[in-house]
């Protein structure tokens, strides 16, 4: 049996949802995993290693450690 088109469409708002919960998590997992945001030594290749996982830009990760980016990570 197929799915309706009310089905289909609550699917979609679980998975919006779901999408929306796992990003905000990304972002505030990003500023944690940098030691210096806990006053410990910098740990070298660590934005890299965090570009890699995340897909972002250097940039970007860089602004969400920093507390500069998306409004979701303030």
């Amino acid at each position: 049996m197929t799915d309706t088109d009310e089905q289909k469409i609550e699917e979609i708002r679980k998975l919006t949802e779901r999408i929306a919960r796992d990003k905000a998590r990304v972002y505030e997992l990003i500023p944690l995993v940098f030691p210096e945001k806990r006053g410990e030594p910098q740990v070298r290749g660590r934005l890299n290693e965090v570009v890699e996982a995340s897909g972002f830009t250097r940039e970007y990760v860089a602004r969400i450690r920093d507390g500069k980016g998306p409004k979701e990570a303030r």
